[in-house]
């Protein structure tokens, strides 16, 4: 995370360089599919560390934490910076921008709403020394390629969307869009708003507010915003639903996709609700910060183990006016975030169920994780875990999604995490963040038009 003096220059030096930059001014069918591939973007593990897999949840782990620290607290906007969430261990898809289209990677986020790219030559990326990574090969936007591309001025009403608002900002009309910065968790990216021509086969999306990033830190991949903000993807494509089906990390890296599904005109959306579960989502908080209006709350009822219901309080289950408690969907967070008051719960009642196993506090500190238990030479009998949701849904978690085993060892692990530094007795913002890795090999349905978030079980390929 850059101090906020080195935000201030890179800032300047960003308005520099874009102000010298050369822009040109200037459907059959509505179901797309896209491939999603996993993203695995943790640091590469130290040569001298015995067990990378130690290294790599741990990284997860902390960057699971870094993510809900932004998702709970996001930063009041300021006339220029406003601030919103950083996807980790993430799932990529890729989109094409542009006349002619160029074609890019993003992180599919459901956390957050502006989509932007890494962008010109003279796009800078520090800390992206990830695994699998050549920060010298990003794949990059280049505006003066494109006759669709113009700068987005200060009174077009899109110019507010960055900043949390729906209306144009007050400026001197002829003015562009000031630039912006946003800060991802341990991550952050700066540059100015474009307009230009969102490229698909079965019909382009014109005029599309996309950000030209210049600078980032570890943020080796434009996101794009599937969140509930006026700046996301499927706002601003006027989606009826968008699903996908989020393939095991396990094939990080490889390549090995699932398909993210795009839905324009719910009368050709084709199947049916055969098998999936339907749990209304919750009315964000408009009393709270902009940032919270992005978030898909749902009403999560209770949280089970092993058929015992785990007593939470009420108020960590359902937000109030303020945007605090409550759970949310987030694609961009790995590991499933609780407040500390409801993870201890939950660990608790795994720890009473798993009582024959011995617990590993070398492995819980060098993972991040807890509880981890030695299962041994024994088959591993793990209690089931299920969210049961208003409206009588049920999401019965597969047992890779919530326990895993530490590389090739006997040990298991519960891949939940909390912070008391984030998430102490006290509510602040959402409660629980179901990311992503809570949600691999389940059908995975955002209905927009009926405002519904449904889900069932299946292999995701």
């Amino acid at each position: 995370m850059a101090s906020s003096s080195s935000s201030s220059s890179s800032s300047l030096y960003l308005i520099f360089i874009l102000c010298v930059l050369s822009f040109h001014s200037s459907s059959s069918h509505t179901t797309l599919t896209l491939s999603l591939t996993t993203t695995s973007i943790t640091p590469s593990p130290q040569t001298n560390n015995h067990h990378p897999w130690l290294h790599t949840l741990n990284s997860l782990a902390s960057s699971s934490l870094a993510r809900a620290h932004h998702l709970k607290h996001p930063k009041q906007n300021s006339s220029q910076i406003p601030l919103f969430p950083q996807s980790y261990g993430g799932y990529s898809v890729s989109l094409s921008f542009g006349s002619p289209p160029q074609k890019l990677s993003f992180v599919m986020d459901t956390g957050s709403s502006l989509v932007w790219f890494p962008c010109t030559h003279r796009y800078r990326c520090s800390n992206c020394q990830f695994s699998n990574v050549d920060k010298n090969n990003i794949s990059i936007f280049i505006p003066k390629l494109s006759s669709s591309s113009k700068i987005v001025g200060c009174s077009n009403k899109k110019c507010g969307w960055v900043f949390g608002s729906t209306d144009p900002i007050q400026c001197n009309g002829k003015q562009m869009c000031p630039a912006y910065m946003l800060q991802y968790g341990s991550g952050s990216t700066a540059g100015l708003m474009l307009s230009e021509k969102l490229d698909f086969p079965e019909g382009d999306v014109t005029d599309f507010a996309v950000g030209c990033s210049i600078l980032s830190t570890r943020q080796p991949s434009g996101i794009a915003g599937f969140g509930r903000g006026p700046a996301s993807l499927p706002v601003q494509m006027g989606l009826k639903k968008f699903s996908y089906c989020l393939v095991s990390h396990r094939f990080d890296n490889a390549l090995v996709s699932s398909e993210l599904v795009l839905v324009r005109d719910s009368s050709n959306s084709g199947g049916g609700d055969d098998g999936i579960s339907y749990t209304k989502f919750h009315k964000n908080p408009v009393s709270s910060g902009s940032s919270f209006q992005d978030y898909y709350y749902v009403n999560l009822r209770k949280i089970t183990v092993g058929g015992k219901t785990v007593k939470i309080p009420y108020g960590f289950l359902v937000p109030g006016s303020d945007g605090n408690g409550g759970t949310i969907i987030d694609s961009g967070t790995t590991f499933t975030f609780m407040d500390s008051h409801v993870y201890d719960l939950v660990a608790k009642e795994f720890e009473n169920q798993m009582s024959k196993y011995k617990r590993s506090g070398e492995v819980e500190s060098q993972s991040g994780l807890r509880p981890c238990f030695d299962i041994g030479d024994k088959p591993a009998e793990i209690p089931e875990l299920m969210f049961h949701f208003k409206g009588g849904a049920k999401l019965l978690l597969p047992l890779a999604d919530y326990f895993s085993f530490m590389g090739e060892s006997d040990m298991v692990c519960m891949t939940i995490v909390s912070s008391k530094l984030i998430g102490s007795g006290q509510r602040s913002g959402p409660s629980i963040i179901l990311g992503n890795y809570q949600q691999q090999n389940i059908y995975m349905e955002y209905d927009l038009e009926k405002g519904r978030l449904g889900f069932k079980n299946q292999i995701c390929k």
